[in-house]
Protein backbone atom coordinates (compact mmCIF):
# COMPACT_ATOMS: atom_id res chain seq x y z
CA UNK A 1 0.00 0.00 0.00
CA UNK A 2 3.13 1.97 0.28
CA UNK A 3 1.98 5.69 1.43
CA UNK A 4 -1.56 5.09 1.27
CA UNK A 5 -1.03 2.50 5.05
CA UNK A 6 0.21 5.25 6.50
CA UNK A 7 -2.45 7.78 5.61
CA UNK A 8 -4.74 5.68 6.95
CA UNK A 9 -2.80 5.67 10.08
CA UNK A 10 -3.25 9.93 10.33
CA UNK A 11 -5.79 10.86 12.48
CA UNK A 12 -7.31 13.26 9.41
CA UNK A 13 -9.78 16.36 9.56
CA UNK A 14 -11.22 17.79 6.36
CA UNK A 15 -13.67 20.70 5.70
CA UNK A 16 -14.94 22.24 3.00
CA UNK A 17 -15.38 25.28 2.64
CA UNK A 18 -18.27 27.69 0.99
CA UNK A 19 -20.85 26.20 -1.24
CA UNK A 20 -22.17 29.07 -4.24
CA UNK A 21 -24.50 31.78 -3.27
CA UNK A 22 -26.62 31.12 -6.48
CA UNK A 23 -26.88 27.79 -7.80
CA UNK A 24 -27.75 27.52 -11.42
CA UNK A 25 -31.23 25.72 -12.63
CA UNK A 26 -31.74 22.55 -13.53
CA UNK A 27 -32.77 22.91 -16.80
CA UNK A 28 -29.99 24.16 -18.00
CA UNK A 29 -28.93 21.47 -20.87
CA UNK A 30 -31.68 19.25 -21.10
CA UNK A 31 -35.47 19.46 -22.31
CA UNK A 32 -37.92 16.12 -20.99
CA UNK A 33 -36.28 13.08 -20.94
CA UNK A 34 -32.90 12.64 -20.55
CA UNK A 35 -31.75 12.08 -24.67
CA UNK A 36 -34.87 13.32 -25.97
CA UNK A 37 -35.20 15.88 -28.71
CA UNK A 38 -33.86 19.10 -26.99
CA UNK A 39 -36.30 21.94 -26.27
CA UNK A 40 -35.88 24.72 -29.23
CA UNK A 41 -35.05 23.09 -32.48
CA UNK A 42 -33.94 25.33 -34.64
CA UNK A 43 -31.98 25.13 -38.03
CA UNK A 44 -28.11 25.32 -37.10
CA UNK A 45 -26.43 28.37 -38.85
CA UNK A 46 -23.88 26.95 -41.29
CA UNK A 47 -20.90 26.49 -40.46
CA UNK A 48 -17.65 28.66 -41.95
CA UNK A 49 -15.31 25.63 -42.61
CA UNK A 50 -12.19 25.32 -44.26
CA UNK A 51 -12.19 22.49 -46.08
CA UNK A 52 -8.72 20.66 -45.04
CA UNK A 53 -7.65 17.63 -46.47
CA UNK A 54 -6.39 15.35 -43.86
CA UNK A 55 -2.28 15.85 -43.57
CA UNK A 56 -0.66 12.60 -44.13
CA UNK A 57 -0.18 9.47 -41.35
CA UNK A 58 -0.03 6.17 -40.64
CA UNK A 59 -3.63 4.33 -39.77
CA UNK A 60 -1.71 1.38 -37.78
CA UNK A 61 -2.75 1.15 -34.29
CA UNK A 62 -4.36 3.63 -32.75
CA UNK A 63 -2.60 6.78 -32.06
CA UNK A 64 0.07 5.48 -34.29
CA UNK A 65 0.05 8.89 -36.71
CA UNK A 66 2.79 9.82 -34.24
CA UNK A 67 2.81 11.96 -30.85
CA UNK A 68 1.80 15.47 -31.79
CA UNK A 69 2.97 18.71 -30.38
CA UNK A 70 1.58 19.83 -27.00
CA UNK A 71 -1.71 21.66 -27.54
CA UNK A 72 -1.71 20.42 -31.01
CA UNK A 73 -4.29 17.60 -32.49
CA UNK A 74 -2.97 14.43 -33.47
CA UNK A 75 -2.55 13.79 -37.21
CA UNK A 76 -5.42 12.41 -39.06
CA UNK A 77 -5.49 9.44 -39.92
CA UNK A 78 -4.90 8.93 -44.35
CA UNK A 79 -6.59 5.75 -44.58
CA UNK A 80 -9.15 3.26 -43.69
CA UNK A 81 -8.07 0.17 -42.36
CA UNK A 82 -10.66 -2.73 -42.92
CA UNK A 83 -11.80 -5.35 -39.66
CA UNK A 84 -13.25 -8.71 -41.71
CA UNK A 85 -15.18 -10.45 -38.81
CA UNK A 86 -16.00 -13.89 -40.27
CA UNK A 87 -18.84 -15.73 -37.95
CA UNK A 88 -20.35 -18.65 -38.66
CA UNK A 89 -24.30 -18.40 -39.46
CA UNK A 90 -25.09 -20.28 -36.04
CA UNK A 91 -23.10 -18.03 -33.91
CA UNK A 92 -24.02 -15.31 -35.42
CA UNK A 93 -27.71 -16.39 -34.71
CA UNK A 94 -26.62 -17.34 -31.03
CA UNK A 95 -25.18 -13.45 -30.83
CA UNK A 96 -28.78 -12.34 -31.74
CA UNK A 97 -30.75 -14.24 -29.57
CA UNK A 98 -29.56 -12.82 -26.62
CA UNK A 99 -28.13 -9.34 -27.34
CA UNK A 100 -28.41 -8.21 -24.15
CA UNK A 101 -26.39 -10.82 -22.58
CA UNK A 102 -22.33 -11.66 -22.73
CA UNK A 103 -22.35 -13.96 -25.28
CA UNK A 104 -19.09 -15.06 -26.49
CA UNK A 105 -18.43 -17.13 -29.84
CA UNK A 106 -15.54 -18.19 -31.67
CA UNK A 107 -14.64 -16.20 -35.30
CA UNK A 108 -11.99 -15.29 -37.28
CA UNK A 109 -10.85 -12.10 -37.48
CA UNK A 110 -8.56 -10.08 -40.61
CA UNK A 111 -7.46 -7.10 -39.94
CA UNK A 112 -5.83 -5.21 -43.09
CA UNK A 113 -5.19 -8.99 -44.48
CA UNK A 114 -3.78 -10.89 -41.30
CA UNK A 115 -6.11 -13.28 -39.55
CA UNK A 116 -6.32 -15.00 -35.90
CA UNK A 117 -9.16 -16.83 -34.37
CA UNK A 118 -10.75 -14.75 -31.58
CA UNK A 119 -13.77 -14.55 -29.49
CA UNK A 120 -16.50 -12.37 -30.65
CA UNK A 121 -19.51 -10.58 -28.39
CA UNK A 122 -21.64 -7.71 -28.37
CA UNK A 123 -20.73 -4.64 -26.37
CA UNK A 124 -22.21 -1.66 -24.83
CA UNK A 125 -25.28 -1.07 -22.48
CA UNK A 126 -27.99 0.64 -24.01
CA UNK A 127 -26.61 0.09 -27.66
CA UNK A 128 -26.80 -3.63 -27.86
CA UNK A 129 -30.61 -3.59 -29.58
CA UNK A 130 -29.68 -1.23 -32.36
CA UNK A 131 -29.31 -2.42 -36.33
CA UNK A 132 -25.72 -1.69 -36.28
CA UNK A 133 -24.18 -3.79 -33.43
CA UNK A 134 -20.77 -2.89 -31.96
CA UNK A 135 -18.23 -5.68 -30.96
CA UNK A 136 -16.26 -6.60 -28.45
CA UNK A 137 -13.16 -8.66 -29.54
CA UNK A 138 -10.59 -11.17 -28.27
CA UNK A 139 -7.79 -13.04 -29.52
CA UNK A 140 -7.17 -16.49 -28.65
CA UNK A 141 -3.80 -16.73 -26.31
CA UNK A 142 -0.83 -16.32 -28.46
CA UNK A 143 -2.05 -14.02 -31.45
CA UNK A 144 -2.07 -10.62 -31.98
CA UNK A 145 -2.56 -7.79 -34.49
CA UNK A 146 -0.88 -5.10 -34.54
CA UNK A 147 0.51 -5.58 -31.22
CA UNK A 148 -3.09 -5.68 -30.04
CA UNK A 149 -5.26 -8.91 -28.61
CA UNK A 150 -7.89 -7.01 -27.56
CA UNK A 151 -10.47 -4.46 -29.37
CA UNK A 152 -12.97 -2.51 -28.76
CA UNK A 153 -15.20 -1.49 -31.99
CA UNK A 154 -17.85 1.12 -31.52
CA UNK A 155 -20.63 1.33 -34.23
CA UNK A 156 -21.73 4.75 -32.63
CA UNK A 157 -25.38 4.68 -34.61
CA UNK A 158 -26.75 7.34 -32.23
CA UNK A 159 -24.11 9.72 -33.62
CA UNK A 160 -25.32 11.31 -37.08
CA UNK A 161 -22.01 11.72 -37.76
CA UNK A 162 -19.52 9.76 -35.92
CA UNK A 163 -17.57 12.50 -35.29
CA UNK A 164 -17.89 12.72 -31.60
CA UNK A 165 -16.24 10.61 -29.27
CA UNK A 166 -13.34 10.64 -32.15
CA UNK A 167 -13.01 14.44 -31.97
CA UNK A 168 -13.71 14.16 -28.60
CA UNK A 169 -10.89 11.86 -28.27
CA UNK A 170 -8.67 14.15 -29.91
CA UNK A 171 -9.01 16.83 -28.05
CA UNK A 172 -7.91 15.38 -25.09
CA UNK A 173 -5.58 14.17 -26.87
CA UNK A 174 -4.44 17.93 -27.62
CA UNK A 175 -4.79 18.74 -24.43
CA UNK A 176 -2.37 16.38 -22.46
CA UNK A 177 -4.39 14.04 -20.66
CA UNK A 178 -4.46 10.36 -20.77
CA UNK A 179 -7.07 8.86 -22.66
CA UNK A 180 -7.64 5.42 -24.88
CA UNK A 181 -6.68 6.29 -27.92
CA UNK A 182 -8.87 5.81 -31.57
CA UNK A 183 -8.70 5.29 -35.07
CA UNK A 184 -11.50 4.98 -38.04
CA UNK A 185 -12.14 1.53 -39.02
CA UNK A 186 -14.39 -0.16 -41.77
CA UNK A 187 -16.39 -3.36 -40.84
CA UNK A 188 -17.18 -6.07 -42.60
CA UNK A 189 -19.84 -9.14 -41.40
CA UNK A 190 -19.28 -12.14 -43.27
CA UNK A 191 -18.25 -10.67 -46.25
CA UNK A 192 -21.30 -7.85 -45.94
CA UNK A 193 -19.76 -4.19 -45.41
CA UNK A 194 -20.63 -3.50 -41.71
CA UNK A 195 -20.10 0.21 -41.92
CA UNK A 196 -17.97 2.57 -40.51
CA UNK A 197 -16.86 2.13 -36.95
CA UNK A 198 -14.41 3.41 -34.25
CA UNK A 199 -11.72 1.05 -32.76
CA UNK A 200 -11.37 2.15 -29.32
CA UNK A 201 -8.11 1.37 -27.35
CA UNK A 202 -8.89 -1.27 -24.91
CA UNK A 203 -7.80 -0.47 -20.87
CA UNK A 204 -5.89 -3.45 -20.26
CA UNK A 205 -2.17 -4.58 -19.71
CA UNK A 206 -1.35 -3.37 -23.44
CA UNK A 207 -2.71 -0.01 -22.64
CA UNK A 208 -0.27 0.62 -19.49
CA UNK A 209 2.26 -0.72 -22.19
CA UNK A 210 1.17 1.71 -24.51
CA UNK A 211 1.08 4.63 -22.32
CA UNK A 212 4.28 4.30 -20.20
CA UNK A 213 2.66 3.09 -17.42
CA UNK A 214 4.07 0.84 -14.50
CA UNK A 215 3.42 -2.68 -15.63
CA UNK A 216 1.85 -3.99 -12.63
CA UNK A 217 -0.30 -1.12 -12.32
CA UNK A 218 -3.57 -1.46 -10.53
CA UNK A 219 -6.43 -1.10 -13.31
CA UNK A 220 -9.99 -0.57 -11.43
CA UNK A 221 -12.76 0.27 -13.73
CA UNK A 222 -15.73 2.10 -11.84
CA UNK A 223 -19.21 -0.08 -11.78
CA UNK A 224 -22.40 0.62 -13.15
CA UNK A 225 -24.25 4.27 -12.05
CA UNK A 226 -21.01 4.69 -10.05
CA UNK A 227 -17.65 6.34 -10.13
CA UNK A 228 -18.71 8.65 -7.40
CA UNK A 229 -15.26 7.59 -5.33
CA UNK A 230 -17.50 7.01 -1.98
CA UNK A 231 -16.34 4.85 0.92
CA UNK A 232 -18.98 2.23 -0.58
CA UNK A 233 -21.37 1.45 -3.19
CA UNK A 234 -24.87 2.30 -2.67
CA UNK A 235 -27.28 -0.48 -3.38
CA UNK A 236 -28.24 1.03 -6.52
CA UNK A 237 -24.62 0.70 -8.06
CA UNK A 238 -22.05 -1.92 -8.83
CA UNK A 239 -18.87 -1.57 -7.17
CA UNK A 240 -15.35 -1.48 -8.49
CA UNK A 241 -14.03 -3.99 -11.27
CA UNK A 242 -10.53 -4.68 -10.71
CA UNK A 243 -9.26 -5.46 -14.19
CA UNK A 244 -5.56 -5.91 -13.56
CA UNK A 245 -3.51 -7.65 -10.40
CA UNK A 246 -6.67 -9.92 -9.32
CA UNK A 247 -4.94 -11.75 -7.10
CA UNK A 248 -4.05 -8.85 -4.99
CA UNK A 249 -6.60 -7.43 -2.51
CA UNK A 250 -7.99 -3.76 -3.10
CA UNK A 251 -6.45 -2.17 0.23
CA UNK A 252 -5.02 0.33 -2.28
CA UNK A 253 -8.22 1.17 -3.64
CA UNK A 254 -10.30 1.13 0.40
CA UNK A 255 -7.20 3.21 1.24
CA UNK A 256 -7.37 5.97 -1.64
CA UNK A 257 -11.26 6.61 -1.49
CA UNK A 258 -10.74 6.44 2.59
CA UNK A 259 -8.43 9.64 2.12
CA UNK A 260 -10.91 11.16 -0.58
CA UNK A 261 -13.68 11.05 1.89
CA UNK A 262 -12.21 11.74 4.70
CA UNK A 263 -8.60 13.97 4.02
CA UNK A 264 -7.60 17.24 5.82
CA UNK A 265 -8.69 20.11 3.90
CA UNK A 266 -5.56 22.47 5.62
CA UNK A 267 -3.02 19.54 3.24
CA UNK A 268 -6.00 18.75 0.78
CA UNK A 269 -3.87 20.33 -2.23
CA UNK A 270 -0.62 18.87 -1.19
CA UNK A 271 -1.58 15.47 -0.55
CA UNK A 272 -3.68 15.58 -3.42
CA UNK A 273 -0.04 16.50 -5.14
CA UNK A 274 0.94 13.08 -3.91
CA UNK A 275 -1.56 10.60 -4.45
CA UNK A 276 -3.17 11.67 -7.85
CA UNK A 277 -1.71 12.88 -11.39
CA UNK A 278 -3.10 16.34 -10.33
CA UNK A 279 -2.52 18.06 -14.02
CA UNK A 280 -4.13 15.51 -15.86
CA UNK A 281 -7.24 15.23 -13.58
CA UNK A 282 -8.07 19.04 -13.36
CA UNK A 283 -7.03 19.03 -17.08
CA UNK A 284 -9.86 16.43 -17.80
CA UNK A 285 -12.48 17.97 -15.77
CA UNK A 286 -12.07 21.16 -18.09
CA UNK A 287 -12.23 18.66 -21.14
CA UNK A 288 -15.47 17.28 -19.79
CA UNK A 289 -16.62 20.95 -19.58
CA UNK A 290 -16.01 21.48 -23.00
CA UNK A 291 -17.72 18.38 -24.30
CA UNK A 292 -20.49 18.83 -22.16
CA UNK A 293 -19.89 15.71 -20.82
CA UNK A 294 -22.63 13.69 -18.95
CA UNK A 295 -23.80 10.79 -17.65
CA UNK A 296 -20.31 9.80 -15.71
CA UNK A 297 -21.70 7.68 -14.00
CA UNK A 298 -22.69 5.20 -16.32
CA UNK A 299 -18.94 5.67 -18.67
CA UNK A 300 -17.88 3.17 -16.12
CA UNK A 301 -14.71 4.98 -16.15
CA UNK A 302 -10.90 3.86 -15.04
CA UNK A 303 -8.75 4.48 -12.07
CA UNK A 304 -5.46 3.29 -12.43
CA UNK A 305 -2.46 2.79 -9.70
CA UNK A 306 1.09 2.54 -10.01
CA UNK A 307 2.65 1.13 -7.13
CA UNK A 308 6.37 2.26 -7.26
CA UNK A 309 5.15 5.84 -7.65
CA UNK A 310 2.32 5.03 -5.37
CA UNK A 311 0.32 7.53 -7.89
CA UNK A 312 -3.56 7.37 -9.40
CA UNK A 313 -4.41 8.30 -12.98
CA UNK A 314 -7.92 8.89 -14.32
CA UNK A 315 -8.76 7.12 -17.79
CA UNK A 316 -12.13 8.14 -18.90
CA UNK A 317 -14.38 6.01 -20.79
CA UNK A 318 -17.71 6.47 -23.08
CA UNK A 319 -16.85 10.06 -24.26
CA UNK A 320 -19.53 9.42 -26.95
CA UNK A 321 -22.14 10.57 -23.55
CA UNK A 322 -20.96 13.84 -24.37
CA UNK A 323 -23.64 16.42 -24.91
CA UNK A 324 -22.14 17.79 -28.54
CA UNK A 325 -23.25 13.95 -29.87
CA UNK A 326 -25.60 14.84 -32.92
CA UNK A 327 -28.39 12.61 -32.29
CA UNK A 328 -29.91 10.49 -34.86
CA UNK A 329 -33.22 10.19 -32.98
CA UNK A 330 -33.66 14.22 -33.50
CA UNK A 331 -34.92 15.91 -36.23
CA UNK A 332 -31.92 16.59 -38.71
CA UNK A 333 -32.72 20.39 -38.19
CA UNK A 334 -32.47 20.31 -34.35
CA UNK A 335 -29.80 22.94 -33.15
CA UNK A 336 -26.86 21.05 -30.25
CA UNK A 337 -27.50 21.61 -26.88
CA UNK A 338 -24.61 24.31 -25.68
CA UNK A 339 -25.86 25.73 -22.18
CA UNK A 340 -24.97 22.33 -20.13
CA UNK A 341 -23.58 23.92 -16.73
CA UNK A 342 -19.77 23.09 -16.12
CA UNK A 343 -19.30 22.02 -12.45
CA UNK A 344 -19.58 18.19 -14.37
CA UNK A 345 -20.63 15.59 -11.95
CA UNK A 346 -20.29 17.33 -8.79
CA UNK A 347 -22.70 18.50 -5.75
CA UNK A 348 -22.97 21.15 -8.09
CA UNK A 349 -24.11 19.95 -11.16
CA UNK A 350 -27.52 20.35 -12.12
CA UNK A 351 -27.79 17.62 -14.17
CA UNK A 352 -27.78 15.59 -10.55
CA UNK A 353 -30.83 16.50 -10.30
CA UNK A 354 -32.14 15.50 -13.41
CA UNK A 355 -30.96 12.47 -13.37
CA UNK A 356 -32.27 11.55 -9.78
CA UNK A 357 -35.95 12.46 -10.68
CA UNK A 358 -36.19 10.43 -13.43
CA UNK A 359 -33.91 7.30 -12.24
CA UNK A 360 -35.75 7.01 -8.61
CA UNK A 361 -38.78 6.39 -10.31
CA UNK A 362 -37.46 3.54 -12.48
CA UNK A 363 -35.49 2.48 -9.36
CA UNK A 364 -36.76 3.85 -5.50
CA UNK A 365 -33.26 2.82 -3.95
CA UNK A 366 -31.69 5.26 -6.67
CA UNK A 367 -29.93 8.39 -4.78
CA UNK A 368 -28.40 11.64 -5.88
CA UNK A 369 -25.36 10.91 -7.94
CA UNK A 370 -22.10 12.84 -7.85
CA UNK A 371 -18.39 12.75 -7.58
CA UNK A 372 -16.68 13.74 -4.14
CA UNK A 373 -13.36 14.68 -5.58
CA UNK A 374 -14.89 16.74 -8.25
CA UNK A 375 -16.49 18.00 -5.56
CA UNK A 376 -13.74 18.96 -3.23
CA UNK A 377 -11.84 20.61 -6.02
CA UNK A 378 -14.53 23.20 -6.71
CA UNK A 379 -14.35 23.87 -3.30
CA UNK A 380 -10.75 24.51 -2.70
CA UNK A 381 -10.16 28.22 -3.83
CA UNK A 382 -6.33 27.50 -5.02
CA UNK A 383 -7.42 23.99 -6.83
CA UNK A 384 -10.44 25.50 -8.58
CA UNK A 385 -8.12 28.43 -9.90
CA UNK A 386 -5.85 26.04 -11.89
CA UNK A 387 -8.79 24.17 -12.96
CA UNK A 388 -10.53 27.52 -14.46
CA UNK A 389 -6.68 28.24 -16.32
CA UNK A 390 -6.74 25.15 -18.08
CA UNK A 391 -10.32 25.51 -19.00
CA UNK A 392 -8.88 29.16 -19.91
CA UNK A 393 -6.07 27.94 -21.89
CA UNK A 394 -8.03 25.20 -23.65
CA UNK A 395 -10.52 27.77 -24.75
CA UNK A 396 -7.77 29.99 -26.69
CA UNK A 397 -6.11 26.59 -27.61
CA UNK A 398 -7.40 23.75 -29.57
CA UNK A 399 -11.21 24.77 -28.67
CA UNK A 400 -10.58 27.98 -30.42
CA UNK A 401 -13.07 27.97 -32.98
CA UNK A 402 -10.77 28.15 -35.85
CA UNK A 403 -8.47 25.51 -34.11
CA UNK A 404 -11.52 22.76 -33.71
CA UNK A 405 -13.21 23.41 -36.98
CA UNK A 406 -10.01 23.57 -38.94
CA UNK A 407 -9.73 19.68 -37.12
CA UNK A 408 -13.45 18.80 -37.91
CA UNK A 409 -13.02 18.97 -41.43
CA UNK A 410 -10.09 17.06 -41.26
CA UNK A 411 -11.80 14.10 -39.78
CA UNK A 412 -14.92 14.81 -42.20
CA UNK A 413 -12.51 14.57 -44.87
CA UNK A 414 -12.35 10.72 -43.90
CA UNK A 415 -15.51 10.06 -42.15
CA UNK A 416 -17.22 11.86 -45.26
CA UNK A 417 -16.70 9.57 -48.03
CA UNK A 418 -16.98 6.52 -45.56
CA UNK A 419 -20.43 7.79 -44.03
CA UNK A 420 -21.82 7.87 -48.16
CA UNK A 421 -21.94 4.36 -47.95
CA UNK A 422 -22.43 3.13 -44.66
CA UNK A 423 -25.24 0.76 -44.79
CA UNK A 424 -26.93 2.38 -41.36
CA UNK A 425 -26.39 5.84 -42.10
CA UNK A 426 -29.20 8.44 -42.47
CA UNK A 427 -28.11 10.74 -45.22
CA UNK A 428 -30.52 13.64 -43.85
CA UNK A 429 -28.36 13.16 -40.17
CA UNK A 430 -25.14 13.30 -42.17
CA UNK A 431 -25.16 16.11 -44.34
CA UNK A 432 -25.70 18.70 -41.21
CA UNK A 433 -23.23 16.80 -39.11
CA UNK A 434 -19.88 18.86 -39.74
CA UNK A 435 -21.91 21.83 -39.65
CA UNK A 436 -23.72 20.68 -36.22
CA UNK A 437 -20.26 19.87 -34.22
CA UNK A 438 -18.93 23.41 -35.04
CA UNK A 439 -21.74 25.02 -34.45
CA UNK A 440 -21.47 23.84 -31.26
CA UNK A 441 -18.00 24.43 -30.77
CA UNK A 442 -18.99 28.22 -31.39
CA UNK A 443 -21.91 28.46 -28.90
CA UNK A 444 -20.04 26.18 -26.23
CA UNK A 445 -17.21 28.54 -26.01
CA UNK A 446 -19.45 31.95 -26.51
CA UNK A 447 -21.75 30.07 -23.06
CA UNK A 448 -18.18 28.84 -20.74
CA UNK A 449 -16.90 31.93 -21.79
CA UNK A 450 -20.17 33.78 -20.18
CA UNK A 451 -20.06 31.40 -17.12
CA UNK A 452 -16.10 32.41 -16.08
CA UNK A 453 -17.45 34.66 -13.83
CA UNK A 454 -19.74 33.26 -12.05
CA UNK A 455 -17.69 30.39 -11.55
CA UNK A 456 -14.66 32.13 -10.43
CA UNK A 457 -16.81 33.48 -7.86
CA UNK A 458 -17.94 29.83 -6.30
CA UNK A 459 -17.49 29.69 -3.09
CA UNK A 460 -18.37 33.11 -1.54
CA UNK A 461 -21.88 32.30 0.07
CA UNK A 462 -22.82 34.41 3.40
CA UNK A 463 -23.48 31.53 5.04
CA UNK A 464 -21.00 28.92 5.87
CA UNK A 465 -20.46 25.83 8.29
CA UNK A 466 -18.14 27.75 10.73
CA UNK A 467 -17.76 24.94 12.88
CA UNK A 468 -18.08 20.98 13.44
CA UNK A 469 -17.77 18.93 16.82
CA UNK A 470 -18.50 15.37 17.33
CA UNK A 471 -19.80 12.79 19.80
CA UNK A 472 -22.60 12.58 21.84
CA UNK A 473 -22.08 16.04 22.90
CA UNK A 474 -20.80 17.24 19.42
CA UNK A 475 -22.73 20.27 17.36
CA UNK A 476 -22.43 22.31 13.91
CA UNK A 477 -21.69 25.96 14.61
CA UNK A 478 -23.48 28.27 11.16
CA UNK A 479 -21.84 31.30 10.57
CA UNK A 480 -23.17 34.55 8.44
CA UNK A 481 -19.94 36.34 7.23
CA UNK A 482 -22.11 38.12 4.44
CA UNK A 483 -23.43 41.74 4.93
CA UNK A 484 -27.14 40.95 5.02
CA UNK A 485 -29.27 39.32 7.04
CA UNK A 486 -29.92 36.10 6.40
CA UNK A 487 -33.25 34.22 7.38
CA UNK A 488 -32.74 30.27 8.39
CA UNK A 489 -36.24 29.59 7.09
CA UNK A 490 -36.74 26.71 5.07
CA UNK A 491 -32.81 25.80 5.16
CA UNK A 492 -31.85 22.17 6.22
CA UNK A 493 -28.95 20.36 7.59
CA UNK A 494 -27.46 16.52 6.98
CA UNK A 495 -24.80 14.18 7.90
CA UNK A 496 -25.33 12.34 4.88
CA UNK A 497 -25.08 14.48 1.69
CA UNK A 498 -26.77 12.15 -0.72
CA UNK A 499 -29.66 12.53 1.48
CA UNK A 500 -33.02 13.62 -0.12
CA UNK A 501 -34.12 14.00 3.69
CA UNK A 502 -33.29 16.36 5.61
CA UNK A 503 -33.34 18.19 9.49
CA UNK A 504 -35.08 21.49 8.99
CA UNK A 505 -33.48 24.38 10.78
CA UNK A 506 -34.99 27.02 13.14
CA UNK A 507 -36.84 29.77 11.66
CA UNK A 508 -33.92 32.31 12.73
CA UNK A 509 -32.42 35.17 10.88
CA UNK A 510 -27.98 35.64 11.40
CA UNK A 511 -27.31 39.21 11.25
CA UNK A 512 -23.79 39.98 9.64
CA UNK A 513 -21.39 37.96 11.95
CA UNK A 514 -23.56 36.48 13.50
CA UNK A 515 -23.39 32.42 14.88
CA UNK A 516 -25.62 29.76 15.35
CA UNK A 517 -24.79 26.44 17.84
CA UNK A 518 -27.08 23.58 16.67
CA UNK A 519 -26.83 20.64 18.60
CA UNK A 520 -25.68 17.09 16.97
CA UNK A 521 -26.98 15.21 20.11
CA UNK A 522 -30.01 13.54 18.34
CA UNK A 523 -32.39 14.57 20.89
CA UNK A 524 -34.84 16.59 18.89
CA UNK A 525 -37.23 16.86 21.88
CA UNK A 526 -35.14 19.22 23.63
CA UNK A 527 -35.92 21.91 21.02
CA UNK A 528 -35.25 23.18 17.66
CA UNK A 529 -31.46 23.58 17.96
CA UNK A 530 -31.38 20.00 18.41
CA UNK A 531 -30.48 17.95 15.05
CA UNK A 532 -31.85 14.53 14.75
CA UNK A 533 -28.57 12.91 14.33
CA UNK A 534 -25.33 12.60 15.83
CA UNK A 535 -21.77 12.98 14.24
CA UNK A 536 -19.48 9.99 14.06
CA UNK A 537 -16.22 10.46 15.62
CA UNK A 538 -14.72 8.62 12.76
CA UNK A 539 -15.29 10.83 10.83
CA UNK A 540 -18.38 12.27 8.14
CA UNK A 541 -20.10 14.73 6.23
CA UNK A 542 -21.84 17.48 7.10
CA UNK A 543 -24.03 19.80 4.38
CA UNK A 544 -26.49 23.41 4.61
CA UNK A 545 -28.89 22.95 2.09
CA UNK A 546 -31.44 25.86 1.33
CA UNK A 547 -34.53 24.07 0.86
CA UNK A 548 -36.72 27.00 0.11
CA UNK A 549 -34.78 26.40 -3.53
CA UNK A 550 -36.93 23.48 -6.16
CA UNK A 551 -36.38 22.14 -8.86
CA UNK A 552 -38.05 22.80 -12.18
CA UNK A 553 -40.69 19.94 -11.47
CA UNK A 554 -40.99 20.89 -7.61
CA UNK A 555 -38.60 18.72 -5.79
CA UNK A 556 -36.66 19.57 -3.48
CA UNK A 557 -33.11 20.41 -4.81
CA UNK A 558 -30.66 17.18 -4.05
CA UNK A 559 -27.96 19.26 -5.47
CA UNK A 560 -25.91 22.99 -4.93
CA UNK A 561 -25.60 23.32 -1.40
CA UNK A 562 -24.66 26.35 0.86
CA UNK A 563 -21.40 24.84 2.04
CA UNK A 564 -20.42 21.64 2.59
CA UNK A 565 -17.85 19.80 5.31
CA UNK A 566 -15.79 16.30 5.41
CA UNK A 567 -14.40 15.45 8.56
CA UNK A 568 -12.08 12.69 9.40
CA UNK A 569 -11.51 11.08 13.09
CA UNK A 570 -12.24 13.87 15.24
CA UNK A 571 -11.40 13.11 19.01
CA UNK A 572 -12.94 13.75 22.61
CA UNK A 573 -11.67 17.58 23.18
CA UNK A 574 -11.30 18.44 19.74
CA UNK A 575 -13.31 20.55 17.42
CA UNK A 576 -12.26 22.09 13.22
CA UNK A 577 -13.02 24.47 12.31
CA UNK A 578 -12.40 28.15 10.54
CA UNK A 579 -9.08 29.63 11.81
CA UNK A 580 -10.46 32.91 11.80
CA UNK A 581 -14.55 33.33 11.27
CA UNK A 582 -15.37 32.88 7.25
CA UNK A 583 -12.16 32.47 6.59
CA UNK A 584 -10.81 29.64 4.15
CA UNK A 585 -8.25 28.03 6.61
CA UNK A 586 -9.19 25.67 9.03
CA UNK A 587 -7.64 23.81 12.43
CA UNK A 588 -7.97 22.01 14.55
CA UNK A 589 -9.14 23.42 18.21
CA UNK A 590 -10.21 22.64 21.52
CA UNK A 591 -13.59 22.51 22.24
CA UNK A 592 -13.41 24.98 25.12
CA UNK A 593 -12.04 27.96 22.99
Amino acid sequence: MGRWSGLLGMSVVGLLACGPGAIPATTDSVGGTLGSDPAVPTPPASSSGTGNTPPPGNAGTPGGAGVPEPGAYPPVQSRVPVFELRISPANLARLDAKPLEDVSVPAEVVLDGRAAPARVEYRGASTRTLPQKSFKIKLDKGHELEQRDQFELLASWYDSGKLTEKFAVDLYTALGLPVPSARYVRVSLNGQHNGLYLDMEHVGKEYLEHHELEKNSAIYRCGGRNCELTLEAGSHQDDFEKKTQESQDNSDLGAFLEWINRGDDAQFEEKLEQFVDVEAYLGNLAADMLISNIIIEDSRSYWIHEPRKDQWQYTPWDLNNAQMLAWRTWAPEDPPITNRWPQTFSLYDPLVQRVYEQRVTERPAYRPTWNVLNTRIWDRPALRARLLAKLEAALAGPFSQARASAHIDALWAVVGPEMARDPYASPAHVARARDFLQRYVRERRAFLLQTLGELKNHGTGPLVIQTVSAGSKGYVELYNRGTSAVSLAGYELTNDLRATVRARLPSVTLNPGQRLRLAADGKTSEGATHLPFVLSRQGGEVGLFNGNRLSASGKPLVYGPEDVAYYGPLPSGMKYGRVTPGSEDFERQPTGS
